[in-house]
């Protein structure tokens, strides 16, 4: 058997485990009037399922059993995969969703996001947060 020849540094890299799931990016919350909470993505971020699942379970503890309006802000959010993408609509806890980014980017990622399974509440994407909550305020049977 070959002998391994071990050189001082940096270990190898290795596979990242697919088993082990993508830490959830650190949301900031807001509780808007009326029952809204505004959610803050981290710049950078990845959006996976598990920041879909920090999300859930903070509308929870906000909530409690009431649904509620979210404005989702994405600016600077680096991707979105499709899991994030079900894992966002299935969300009982959401009357509406409010998009909100500022960049073309930002505008791809959210259509994206919205791509997914959101046709049992209203969902729009917005460049600004008062155009959000003006739409918001219109709607019936959201707050």
């Amino acid at each position: 058997m070959p002998e391994a020849t071990v050189f001082p540094g940096a270990a190898p890299l290795q596979p990242e485990s697919s088993t082990r799931p993508a830490p959830a990016p650190l949301v900031t919350f807001t509780v808007l009037p009326g029952l809204a909470v505004k959610a803050v993505l981290p710049r950078g971020a990845d959006l996976n399922e598990t920041a879909a699942a920090q999300l859930y379970r903070s509308l929870g503890e906000l909530a409690g059993d009431r649904r509620v309006a979210v404005v989702l802000e994405l600016s600077g959010v680096k991707s979105v995969n499709r899991a994030a993408r079900a894992a966002y609509a299935a969300i009982p806890a959401v009357s509406a969703w409010a998009i909100l980014g500022e960049t073309p980017v930002d505008r791809l990622l959210g259509h994206f996001l919205l791509g997914g399974e959101f046709s049992s509440v209203p969902a729009r994407y917005f460049t600004t947060e008062n155009d959000a909550l003006d739409w918001l305020s219109r709607l019936d049977d959201v707050f």
